[in-house]
């Protein structure tokens, strides 16, 4: 009787050594996969630390901000549109309006001041700032200088009149 329980037990060790091989071979194959996505994202995030193109020039910032104005202004007056209407109720016929900016004392979208090419020493920027609009206005949070239309910073989305 006991001869047979020792064959038994042999018998299932051997098993669980074969599983643990096994599981072994899945370990290191497991490990291996890490350590080729660790390198991948090594590479990645050297590739894109030593990338210029990532980075975009004072040109394309200024560009950027000057589009980001510009949406954020369209945004508004969507945003005056979609009010006006909804307040007209359901009936409203917005053909009827012949131009919607008239309707809201707003003269419309304003288009970026063209750049003077004489002048090519920057000066402070303070009587040119006023439009058909009003005056820039400083965020109260960050001090940020905004174009009269938005209503939030453009920094730091802090409301105009908080």
């Amino acid at each position: 009787v006991g001869s047979t329980l020792l064959v038994h037990q042999k018998a299932r060790m051997e098993r669980l050594q074969r599983e643990l091989e096994i599981q072994k071979k899945k370990l290191d194959k497991l490990k291996s996969e890490v350590n080729e996505m660790e390198n991948n994202l090594t590479r990645r995030r050297l590739k894109r630390s030593n990338s210029m193109s990532q980075i975009p020039s004072l040109e394309e910032m200024q560009q950027l901000r000057s589009c980001n104005r510009q949406l954020q202004i369209d945004i508004d007056c969507l945003t005056k549109e979609i009010d006006l209407f909804q307040a007209r109720g359901p009936h409203f016929n917005p053909s009827a309006i012949h131009n919607f900016y008239d309707n809201i004392g707003f003269v419309g979208p304003v288009p970026p001041k063209p750049k003077d090419q004489r002048s090519t020493i920057k000066t402070p920027k303070t009587q040119d700032t006023e439009d058909d609009e009003g005056a820039q206005w400083n965020c109260t949070a960050c001090t940020f200088l905004n174009h009269p239309a938005l209503i939030r910073c453009e920094q730091c989305e802090m409301p105009r009149h908080f």
